[in-house]
């Protein structure tokens, strides 16, 4: 495949697959009203994709061994197109259905996506992969910006979180487009035990705790700014902030990452920033906007470290795919916690205090998770 068509594939791969799930936070407030959800309920729609996430990204390097991954990519888009419409049906059913079968999907393109990187493209590696995670963030902050709007164009949240399909179609477009140029499977079949390297775990357990702290904060940062004030629109247009701000670092970090033998570097500056925006948030909320302009920047810095890693530490296109499934499997599965705990937190405290001290904790704990991943190795 060309080199501008898979930048074109992979960008539009990216702009879908968190647009789905950053559509529905700055709307949560009403669908909770609507459909008289708790708040540890709320945040099992956060919770539910992840565990989707954990649980189908070991199927990627398996399916890509059989058919060419440029057609499951399509698939994958297809399907997330799909769930995103099943929200439209409304009801807790429709919400709930739609949002695993998109998580589903999600989980079996985003693990995909680095191994077509790593075994088509090796020579771009860094560019495809900030172009991934730029639109990753791009997908994220067009979602939190119009809900609210569509919402009141459309006539209600349900019409208005069903909108979000129509991107998907235009990916699927380019992605038939890509697999008919692409044709063979990525790499035979290979068997790698990466379970027993211990830097495969901290590849994991760093992207967990990232992830963790990106999906707790996108479930319940509206929430937060409305507590302390802010309208529903307005603690939208926060959030797409939150996540406009991470279009550079996302996009820079994984070539910076790329030009060097080892991050610990860069893993030390995300966290500290990450922390001190979390901790603001906390001591001095009435700047908030300051202060999420801080966390923006760790996120997108975080995701794009997240994703490089792999291709980084992995000497093929099997494995880094394997690495990626394994960071996604397990990293997601502890990601799953974050909103729900969060959700639980503020339940027994009834305030967001706790909350955002514990997402400080989250935050923290990525740079000795992370330090080992970030060295200079190879499988």
């Amino acid at each position: 495949m060309p080199t501008r068509l898979a930048f074109a594939a992979v960008v539009l791969a990216g702009l879908n697959l968190r647009m789905v799930f950053a559509s529905l936070p700055p709307l949560l407030e009403r669908v909770r009203a609507d459909l008289g959800l708790g708040a540890g309920v709320a945040g099992l729609l956060t919770t539910g994709p992840l565990l989707c996430f954990g649980g189908f990204a070991l199927l990627a390097p398996r399916l890509a061994r059989r058919v060419p991954i440029e057609r499951l990519l399509a698939v994958c888009l297809a399907l997330t197109g799909a769930g995103t419409a099943v929200r439209g049906l409304g009801g807790t059913a429709g919400l709930f259905a739609g949002t695993i079968l998109a998580g589903a999907a999600v989980a079996i393109a985003q693990t995909l996506l680095p191994m077509l990187v790593r075994s088509r493209h090796v020579q771009h590696a860094g560019l495809l992969t900030g172009g991934y995670s730029l639109a990753l963030t791009q997908g994220s902050t067009i979602a939190a910006a119009t809900a609210v709007p569509f919402a009141h164009a459309f006539g209600g949240w349900p019409e208005a979180l069903a909108s979000y399909a129509v991107p998907a179609v235009v990916a699927v477009a380019v992605w038939v487009a890509a697999a008919t140029v692409e044709r063979t499977v990525v790499e035979p079949r290979q068997r790698l035990d990466l379970h027993r390297l211990h830097g495969s775990w901290s590849l994991a357990v760093y992207f967990g705790l990232q992830s963790m702290a990106f999906y707790a904060c996108l479930t319940w940062l509206p929430t937060i700014l409305q507590a302390h004030g802010w309208s529903e629109s307005g603690a939208g247009w926060v959030l797409a902030v939150d996540n406009a701000v991470q279009f550079v670092p996302a996009f820079i970090v994984p070539v910076l990452a790329g030009r060097r033998r080892s991050q610990t570097g860069l893993l030390a500056t995300i966290v500290a920033i990450g922390v001190a925006g979390v901790v603001g948030l906390l001591i001095a909320p009435g700047g908030a906007v300051g202060w999420v302009l801080l966390i923006g920047i760790a996120q997108g810095s975080a995701l794009g470290l997240g994703l490089i890693l792999p291709v980084l530490r992995g000497g093929s296109g099997a494995a880094a795919g394997a690495l990626t499934a394994m960071a996604l499997s397990v990293g997601y599965l502890v990601a799953a916690a974050g909103p729900y705990l969060l959700g639980v937190v503020h339940d027994a405290t009834g305030g967001w205090g706790v909350p955002l001290a514990v997402l400080a904790v989250i935050v923290a704990g990525e740079l000795p998770a992370g330090v080992r991943a970030t060295r200079d190795w190879t499988v």
